[in-house]
């Protein structure tokens, strides 16, 4: 077996010695392409490839599905509100219970029965506080902003257990002032 001398090529950084190099071609570095030569009046002007149409296609496929994800939302929110109120306005059809606890603490926050009545009205359902899994009787969490005889609007909280036969009032917050109530 015959060994090939090695080649030797002047370097010139190297004060001009001859060092050995490898008969070996260099490969490129991963992700480097060579470029292809343009002709003269050729359309790839500057070598830079062309645009795809996939990038079109992509940005409006995006879009669709954002405005899809947006559409979908509107609808389940106004289906949970329209739900809400078919809650509400059951609950308002039986007569209205007030437990000992309620009465106390309506006393002692000056809350009436009519804005009980108003927070059933035009209150909505604190889906985070509520329980509606309980049985016999679901509670439920309103929060509203109400009117009261005298007075300006104040936000109150009340929490009811809608029951098949009276919708019971548990207890009533008035979440704009901190009231100091005794034990009831």
């Amino acid at each position: 077996m015959d060994k090939k001398p090695r080649a030797h090529k002047k370097n010139t950084f190297s004060g001009g010695k001859r060092v050995p190099t490898s008969n070996v071609k260099a490969s490129r570095l991963p992700g480097k392409q060579r470029r292809q030569a343009t002709s003269a009046g050729g359309d790839d002007a500057g070598g830079k490839p062309k645009k795809k149409a996939r990038s079109l296609l992509g940005l409006i496929a995006t879009s669709a599905g954002f405005a899809a994800l947006w559409a979908w939302n509107v609808w389940s929110r106004t289906q949970h509100v329209q739900a809400d109120k078919r809650t509400l306005a059951a609950m308002r059809r039986l007569p209205l219970a007030i437990t000992e606890h309620a009465a106390c603490r309506m006393d002692c926050r000056f809350i009436g029965r009519t804005e009980i009545q108003q927070a059933l009205q035009v209150g909505k359902i604190n889906s985070r506080k509520s329980q509606p899994g309980l049985k016999p009787c679901p509670k439920l969490v309103v929060d509203a902003a109400v009117t009261p005889a005298v007075g300006k609007r104040k936000n109150v909280q009340c929490v009811f257990a809608a029951c098949p036969t009276e919708t019971r009032v548990i207890t009533v917050i008035d979440t704009d002032r901190n009231w100091e109530c005794g034990p009831c």
